[in-house]
């Protein structure tokens, strides 16, 4: 095979060019994340209903929604939570099963749902968790005018809260790249009301007359459905206290007169007790923490946030916008430490060479054979739907060591039978035959004492299958560039006179 192939220089090169391009292509395009792509049994479902009671919103949609989902398979447990305005639905699956399929058939499910769910309401969302929802960046809000965490306005800071969960937090969730955003740090607000003692007494009205009055006009019954032959109407009744203008105009009436609850107290905001808080350089924050979708590449969700961050900084200037534990940072440091190590190795095998062999040529082609096995090995990362992650790249990184091995070992046993005396053709082909059976046989051995890595059940089983995977990747593509294109390269090289590499070579 090996005397075919050099016989077909041409057709190995370009079919190696192509898979070089591709390589590169995908390197552009390839999912970038901090760790694989785990899939967790778990999906939640969000449901949103905007100016909408707990009570209401489970009547209407959460309770229909909910029997829905109970009907999806290997359903091991599903839980509720009803807030005003919103509601979370989390659904745990058995490990083991196809979170994919189990994906789809409970947007099926909210699918056939929706009939039945209140005209003008949103569809609700389906999230996917995994391993990739550890939050790859967060985004610090801070006042300011702020000068520490003591002279922290409270006002301005719940104003603050209510922007960061109304505002900042569905702009960056309507980015493609972003799965979520955890928010934590607010400042929650409650309503105070405080009588004045004096005016009660003079008109006679009781802190109990202003508690019945309060309630009796914060009633939320629900909704009811009128059937009309083949129609039906759901009438909805509400009187509910939205605003502090709602409170300070209800009526009472005592003593033959009619009063407002302004007149007896003083309705105002009031921050709620606190069990927890973030600080940032000394300053009360509030942070957003971004959770990216698992296909997105890290590198563009970064870009898409920084572009949204800049404009909120040109249009709010009384906030100050911080990134912090960006998860690229790693990333980066990670995949300069593959580059690093590619150099050294590279810039090793080149001194030994010369050093060793006194040949540059060498090294040339070693570099080559190498930087390529790598490019190539991308492309097969892309076709198995494994990303680029720490997990991965370690693994290259650890195989890269091994890479070298196979071009330097066909390189000197071609060089070796140069120098007895064989013609350059017949030193590639005998070369690299004589070597690719005991190549093959190290690369499998290599390769089996990662193996039961990829047998290793739960998730540190998934984990440890990109480490496998990259090693088991790396080598193959480096074996099979060494019995193939390596010979090409090695005759082609030989076969040109480059004075500054040619110092000890020999042959004919």
């Amino acid at each position: 095979m090996i005397r075919y192939l050099i016989h077909r220089p041409i057709s190995v090169v370009l079919t190696f060019t192509a898979l070089f391009l591709l390589g590169i292509i995908t390197y552009m395009n390839i999912p970038v994340s901090l760790l694989p792509n785990i899939a967790i049994p778990q999906i939640t479902v969000q449901i949103s209903g905007q100016n909408t009671s707990a009570r209401e919103l489970e009547n209407t949609a959460v309770s229909r929604v909910r029997q829905q989902l109970m009907q999806v398979g290997k359903l091991r447990d599903i839980q509720s939570e009803t807030r005003d305005g919103s509601a979370t639905i989390h659904l745990s699956f058995e490990y083991g099963a196809n979170i994919d399929l189990a994906f789809i058939e409970v947007n099926e499910k909210i699918d056939a749902a929706m009939n039945n769910l209140p005209r003008g309401m949103d569809r609700p969302r389906v999230i996917k968790a995994s391993a990739t929802d550890i939050p790859v960046l967060n985004l610090e809000l801070t006042l300011h005018a702020d000068s520490s965490f003591e002279h922290t306005d409270v006002g301005k800071f719940l104003e603050l809260s209510e922007f960061a969960k109304n505002v900042i937090r569905r702009r960056l969730e309507q980015l493609p790249q972003v799965a979520m955003i955890d928010i934590s740090g607010l400042m929650k607000r409650r309503i105070i009301i405080s009588p004045d003692n004096k005016m009660l007494d003079i008109s006679g009205v009781s802190l109990s007359d202003l508690e019945e009055a309060l309630n009796i006009n914060n009633v939320d019954p629900g909704s009811m459905m009128v059937r009309d032959g083949y129609y039906e109407y759901i009438i909805r009744f509400s009187s509910i206290l939205r605003t502090l203008e709602d409170i300070r105009e209800i009526y009472i009436r005592k003593n033959g007169r009619i009063y407002q609850l302004k007149d007896f107290a003083t309705v105002e905001f009031a921050p709620e007790k606190e069990q927890g808080m973030a600080i940032y350089n000394g300053k009360r924050a509030i942070v957003l923490s971004v959770i990216k979708q698992s296909e997105e590449n890290m590198s563009s969700m970064q870009k898409g946030i920084n572009e949204v961050v800049e404009q909120f900084r040109k249009d709010f200037p009384e906030i100050d916008f911080h990134i912090t534990q960006s998860q690229t940072e790693l990333l980066d440091y990670t995949i300069n430490n593959l580059q690093q190590n590619l150099l050294l190795a590279f810039l090793f095998v080149f001194f030994i060479s010369v050093i060793f062999l006194k040949d540059g040529k060498s090294s040339l082609i070693m570099g080559i054979s190498l930087f390529i096995s790598l490019v190539i090995s991308l492309l097969i990362f892309y076709l198995f739907h494994v990303s680029l992650n720490v997990v991965s790249l370690t693994g290259l990184i650890l195989a890269s060591g091994n890479m070298i091995d196979n071009s330097i070992i066909v390189t000197d046993n071609i060089g070796q039978l140069r120098q007895r005396g064989s013609t350059l053709m017949e030193s590639c082909v005998l070369g690299t035959n004589e070597v690719s059976a005991p190549m093959l046989s190290s690369a499998l051995t290599n390769i089996c004492v990662f193996l039961p890595l990829i047998f290793m059940s739960g998730i540190a089983g998934a984990i440890f299958f990109d480490r496998a995977f990259s090693v088991t990747a790396g080598l193959l593509i480096s074996y099979l560039t060494s019995i193939t294109l390596l010979p090409i390269l090695y005759r082609a090289i030989y076969s040109v006179r480059i004075p500054w590499l040619d110092k000890g070579s020999s042959g004919k």
